[in-house]
């Protein structure tokens, strides 16, 4: 597998200051009293003594140049804001909550570490201190046990390195699914406890741990506003585990009504309670349980059945254990689906309700607990993604007159594809409305994704340690819009809701939850008799559907609990400042597309209809998107924050809960095939999978989905229309999804580079879709190294739609008569020119990057030399493989001025260093120029090595950026062997230093421009 491709850096964004300070090393007050705290909370939590006790010009649009997606030495904050000494700088505590994308608290996180890791271990020397040791000294000598050491370690190292493959969430350039870095404090309080692996099935496997699982879930229904004594809540291995267990739960509640009623009637030891009664809203008053008919008892609400395993047996005069034990003989769960079915005659399959954009969990939940796939009943949603309560309520309607029952209906809170929030509000008002004509459930909120930005909305406890106003940094909820703070206002009213801590509150997996609005209804999950699980109890396994639990999962989402703090000031100051870059990726997507362009860009969520006011106070409207690249693109965040009319305008427009998607398509391209197949090839090279290393050639990650057709929804049908794709088919549309949750991406300039990264991308996506197969030279350096490889630049075009790409690669030989021929040839003769044979035309991307065949080592080239025409004749064919492409770039017809000096890739390896020539604009030229050593400056052995393998981007100074013509033709503007470079190093430092011409391999001012 290739490496995948990057995009270079522009020398617009060359020259960060090198006065500019990274909050995340600044040792500001907020950072300092936040590792103090987490210092302090640590040691509380896991002493085993205590138990529990270029500001550069403003620019209107995005820059649409080649830029590196992370600018090094630039602030992750806004520079203006960061420099200030003389506010608090709330924002930089969240400098301490994480370990940063550069390890920039890698001290700080390590010193915490070992000092747990050293509780620990200090503990198991104090346990009864007499016990003899069982590892000695002499064992410590003995071969056998040398040999396992020396196994361990080197597969360790096997592992480290297999690892350096995984996908780095941790990365501002991760904008995938919806996960990103984990919390310092929440990683702290795993390491720490999973030492001591405790187990959260019961409280002798965990007693503390277990206290704090408790602890940490009553943390959590507080969040979404509930009251901690009347509710209750427990990990579980993620939302998927907490959504079956609410679809099991509601499926018991639904049918207990049923088996006590059986109960009463049959069992004498019941007889005192036969007169226990339940109110009918659709009556308005009580009538017995043993009077309602089979339709009524399917529709008691909630709160009344939660009731009756309490009330009947205080009635019965029994105790809990014999209810429990008489009532096995009549519940569902006990007498098995068939038989409960048959006794009470039903004949109609009982239905979950959702919106289309329900998690795959639900499907495994109907299955599970029994009840089929056919009875999860999906409602379509609008324009925004979220459901449409008037469908909800005409099929709710139609369940009533049908006499079907409705176990639960289910509310998506932050989908995490289309990152909507369905309008609860109007679901709890239904549910009310249709009560009263005899149809009740339960509601579920898959609030996984969006639990946590309910902390957004809750103050933060007095004298909390870092105060925030509106002159020190952004107001947390002014980045919800209207629609999700009234949803979360009211999530409290509903039965059951999943929580990830694992998603947007940052804590390692596994670390999912479910809160219960009645701590009660965890009763009717029970499957022992013996213990019932009631708030406060310490025995977590007998309910639910996991048995043995991880301790540490509890330690780390309670350390985060505390640490950060579940309000304004914590995770919502996070989330508030992820929010901002969704809004302001948003604006970019919106605006990716020029009028010029021959793609169009549509996102999910559509920017409203008609047009938008100026000013505050104007009357003159224009369309949203000129409004947004005049007034939203380019700004610096205080401007943003400074003006109120253009914060409430974000507010509203954009994703609910921080994932912007799109899709892209050809201007006048109707067939949604070409469309998806441009969607693809966008994944296909902003994807990271398990299988390749990434060798840091993937300039930001993204993930991708299709919307579907739903039978009840024009909302396909609406984005094709944006898109010009016809609306004749139902075939499905896909697009790209961009998450936003890391709270680093905060500055517009560093937008700016994503959008143009995105920019370079779907320009290569559409060549790669429609480019014409054609052959393809590169002009080789004039060195084979000793891995039997050269560096080679595309000899692109301007003019020629196949050939508009800028491409440095690094290829191999496979064959050491190959090596020894192309020598003997270079030495007499340069440039040599490597051209995929004519038999087999390609088009660039397929060339460089074709995946499907894993089988594929190489590639078949023939040599000449100079570059070939029609009459050339090579003089060898060799098979290359071609191991890395450090730039693939698209020529952009936006790319409209040359940088103000000549542009260069510094490329190579420790035994050679190359600079090849990055053309702007028609007319440029190419250039590779071989050094005559390494250029100072770039670190020592090992950081040189990976700068020259990486390829890094530099100017040389007083080398203009414009092409040098004289006599009408574009010569090579390099006179002197020597010059000075400027290029960003390791760890964002600015380098300036001197460089020596070694030999001038290729120039081109001709080819590059010719037309066809």
């Amino acid at each position: 597998m290739k490496n995948r491709i990057t995009t270079p850096l522009s020398r617009r964004n060359l020259k960060p200051s090198l006065k500019q300070q990274n909050l995340l090393s600044r040792g500001g007050r907020a950072v300092q009293t936040s590792l103090i705290f987490i210092l302090k909370q640590a040691a509380a939590m896991f002493n085993p003594r205590k138990k529990n006790t270029r500001k550069g010009k403003k620019q209107k649009q995005p820059r649409k140049g080649k830029v590196s997606m992370y600018a090094h030495g630039r602030s992750v904050f806004s520079r203006k804001r960061a420099l200030q000494d003389d506010v608090v700088k709330p924002w930089a505590a969240v400098g301490t909550w994480f370990i940063g994308p550069k390890a920039e608290n890698a001290d700080v996180f390590k010193n915490l570490m070992v000092d747990a890791i050293d509780s620990h271990l200090n503990f198991r020397q104090s346990f009864y201190p007499c016990d003899p040791p069982y590892v000695t000294e002499e064992l410590r000598q003995a071969e056998s046990f040398k040999i396992s050491f020396a196994r361990m370690k080197t597969e360790l190292e096997k592992m480290q390195k297999d690892m350096q493959k995984s996908v780095p969430f941790f990365s501002t350039r991760y904008k995938g699914h919806v996960n990103w870095d984990t919390a310092v404090p929440a990683n702290l309080g795993y390491i720490a406890s999973i030492l001591w692996n405790q187990n959260n099935c019961a409280a002798e496997g965990g007693p503390v741990t277990t206290s704090y699982e408790i602890e940490a879930t009553g943390d959590l229904c507080e969040m979404i506003g509930l009251k901690r004594e009347d509710s209750m809540g427990h990990l579980t291995a993620g939302g998927s585990v907490a959504n079956i267990e609410a679809i099991w739960v509601a499926r018991n509640l639904k049918y207990y009504p049923l088996g006590l009623q059986e109960a009463l009637l049959k069992d004498e030891q019941l007889r005192k309670a036969r007169g226990y009664e339940v109110y009918l809203p659709q009556k308005g008053s009580t009538i017995p349980l043993v009077n309602a008919t089979q339709w009524e008892l399917l529709n008691l609400d909630t709160d009344s059945i939660v009731k009756m395993p309490f009330d009947v047996p205080e009635l019965a005069g029994l105790d809990q254990g014999s209810f429990r034990n008489i009532m096995s003989n009549y519940l569902y769960e006990s007498i098995g689906a068939q038989e409960f079915c048959s006794r009470h005659m039903l004949t109609k399959s009982p239905c979950v309700v959702a919106s289309s954009t329900y998690h795959v969990s639900f499907l495994k939940a109907v299955t599970i607990v029994g009840l089929g796939k056919e009875c999860l009943v999906t409602v379509p949603v609008d324009k925004n993604a979220r459901m449409d309560t008037d469908i909800l309520e005409k099929m709710l309607l139609h369940k009533l007159l049908n006499e079907i029952p409705v176990i639960c209906v289910i509310s998506i809170l932050g989908s995490t594809e289309e990152s909507a929030v369905d309008p609860l509000e109007d679901i709890l008002a239904i549910r009310t409305k249709l009560s009263k004509k005899g149809l009740n459930f339960n509601i579920h909120a898959d609030a996984a994704w969006g639990a946590y930005f309910s902390c957004m909305l809750r103050e933060p406890p007095k004298g909390d340690i870092m105060p925030s106003t509106e002159e020190e940094g952004f107001v947390p909820e002014l980045f919800l819009n209207r629609h999700v703070t009234n949803q979360l206002k009211v999530l409290n009213q509903c039965d059951t809701i999943t929580v990830d801590p694992h998603k947007s509150g940052f804590c390692p997996y596994p670390a999912g939850a479910i809160c219960y609005r009645n701590k009660n209804l965890n009763n009717f999950l029970s499957v022992s008799s013996g213990v019932v699980y009631y708030h406060g109890d310490y025995t977590l396994g007998d309910v639910g559907i996991e048995g043995s639990k991880p301790g540490a999962a509890a330690s780390g989402v309670l350390l985060a609990n505390k640490v950060i703090g579940l309000h304004k000031n914590g995770y919502g100051r996070i989330l508030s400042e992820c929010m901002f870059t969704s809004k302001i990726l948003y604006c970019y997507w919106v605006c990716l597309a020029e009028d010029f362009d021959n793609f169009v860009v549509e996102t999910t969520k559509a920017l409203p209809s008609g047009k938008v006011p100026v000013g505050p106070n104007s009357s003159e409207k224009i369309d949203y998107v000129t409004f947004i690249r005049n007034n939203i693109l380019g700004k610096t965040n205080e401007e943003l924050a400074e003006n109120d009319f253009l914060m409430a305008f974000l507010r509203e427009i954009g994703p609910d809960t921080l994932i912007p998607c799109f899709s892209v398509n050809i201007r006048g391209n109707e067939d949604v095939n070409q469309c998806n197949a441009i969607i693809s090839a966008i994944f296909n090279d902003l994807c990271h999978t398990t299988t390749e290393e990434s060798e840091q050639r993937i300039p930001m990650i993204v993930t991708s989905s299709t919307m579907q057709d739903h039978k009840y929804s024009s909302t396909l049908e609406h984005f094709k229309e944006r898109l010009g794709l016809s609306t004749k088919n139902k075939d499905g549309v896909k697009y790209i999804i961009t998450t936003c949750l890391d709270p680093w991406s905060s500055s517009m300039d560093f937008m700016d580079d994503l959008a143009a990264i995105m920019r370079n991308t779907v320009l290569n996506a559409i060549g790669t879709v429609t480019d014409t197969p054609d052959c393809h030279s590169f002009v080789s350096t004039d060195v084979v190294n000793a891995d039997k490889e050269v560096f080679v630049s595309y000899a692109g075009n301007f003019k020629q739609t196949q050939h508009q790409y800028f491409a440095v690669a690094r290829f191999r030989f496979l064959s050491d008569d190959d090596v020894a021929t192309f020598n003997a040839t270079v030495q007499k003769s340069t440039p040599i020119v490597l051209r995929n044979i004519q038999s087999e035309p390609k088009r660039l991307h397929d060339l460089l990057f074709n995946d499907s065949d894993e089988e594929r080592l190489s590639e078949k080239f023939d040599f000449f030399v100079g570059l070939p025409t029609e009459s050339s004749v090579p003089f060898m064919t060799a098979d290359m493989k071609i191991v890395d492409v450090p730039r693939y770039d698209h020529f952009d017809v936006a790319d409209d001025q040359y940088p103000d000096s000549a542009t260069y890739i510094l490329y190579g390896d420790v035994g050679n260093a190359y600079l090849f020539h990055t053309p702007t604009k028609d007319p440029d030229y190419l250039q590779i120029v071989r050094l005559t050593e390494v250029p100072k400056g770039l670190g020592d052995s090992t950081e040189k090595a990976v700068i020259l393998k990486q390829g890094v981007d530099a100017e040389l100074l007083g080398v203009p950026g414009a092409p040098t013509v004289q006599d009408g033709k574009i010569v090579d503007p390099l006179t002197d062997p020597k010059y000075k470079i400027n290029f960003v190093g390791i760890q964002g430092e600015e380098v300036t230093t001197g460089v020596v011409v070694q030999k001038k391999i290729w120039f081109d001012g001709e080819v590059l421009n010719k037309s066809q």
